[in-house]
């Protein structure tokens, strides 16, 4: 392998991991209120606060990004088990020649959750990423209550004990 080739490879896995990790708020204000726009894959205006009396769990993803890719399932589900009052949003943040490879995974995995295209990467400002994916999970009132940095898992009792926390919060 050439070097540059070497260097991209370890360049690429190190931006697709997040640490791993969650951390939840426990209550805490982590963002009062959290604003993003964007573009739907549909080329319609989004508004992430055309989502508030809702928990939204914002998934931060790429399709270049394995992790990414092997959570979509997880996510689908997540986003059918929790009623009329919990969305899941995908945010991808492919170049924009890269949207066509979007909505084909959007279709292959029959993700029915909104997902928005990002190609400036105005998420990892806006939610803290640090790699990909990384799941936001807001309340609300668009208020941060849990975060994951690397993919959800199958069966992940963390994560829905957060998100069942934040429906029950009222």
């Amino acid at each position: 392998m050439t070097r540059p080739l070497a260097l991209s490879v370890v360049l690429l896995a190190a931006a697709c991991q997040g640490k791993g990790g969650a951390s939840t708020g426990q209550g805490e204000a982590v963002n009062a209120g959290v604003e993003f726009t964007a573009k739907t894959t549909d080329g319609k205006d989004f508004d992430l606060t055309a989502y508030r009396g809702k928990v939204v769990l914002v998934n931060v993803w790429a399709t270049w990004c394995p992790p990414c890719r092997d959570e979509l399932p997880e996510l689908q589900g997540l986003h059918e088990a929790h009623g009329d009052e919990f969305v899941v949003i995908g945010i991808s943040t492919d170049k924009a020649r890269n949207h066509k490879n979007v909505r084909g995974l959007m279709s292959q995995f029959g993700i029915t959750y909104p997902v928005v295209l990002d190609p400036d990467g105005q998420a990892e400002s806006t939610f803290g990423v640090k790699g990909y994916p990384t799941s936001v999970l807001l309340d609300r009132n668009g208020v941060e209550r849990w975060r994951r940095e690397g993919a959800i898992r199958p069966s992940d009792s963390e994560a829905d004990a957060a998100i069942k926390a934040a429906l029950t919060a009222g």
